[in-house]
């Protein structure tokens, strides 16, 4: 994984068989939501064998794996209070 050319956090979505049933849709309504589009970037990536916690998220640089029901503390934990 690369550092952000911008340095914006990165999220990094898993692109795993499992991870794309699960949908991941909430990444899509949290960035329309807290107006993020320009304030993060986010990356698929490879899966990490993680599919218990389908869809399966990472935050770059905190190096946070975390699943999609976390999401909404992630982005306001370490993205919007920055």
């Amino acid at each position: 994984m690369e550092d952000s050319k911008n340095n914006k956090p990165v999220i990094y979505k898993c692109n795993g068989v499992n991870c794309r049933k699960k949908k991941g849709k909430l990444l899509d309504y949290y960035i329309k939501k807290y107006k993020l589009k320009d304030k993060i970037e986010v990356e698929g990536m490879d899966c990490n064998n993680k599919c218990e916690q389908a869809p399966v998220l990472h935050l770059h640089p905190e190096d946070i794996w975390f699943s999609e029901k976390d999401l909404g503390t992630i982005v306001k934990r370490y993205i919007l209070n920055k």
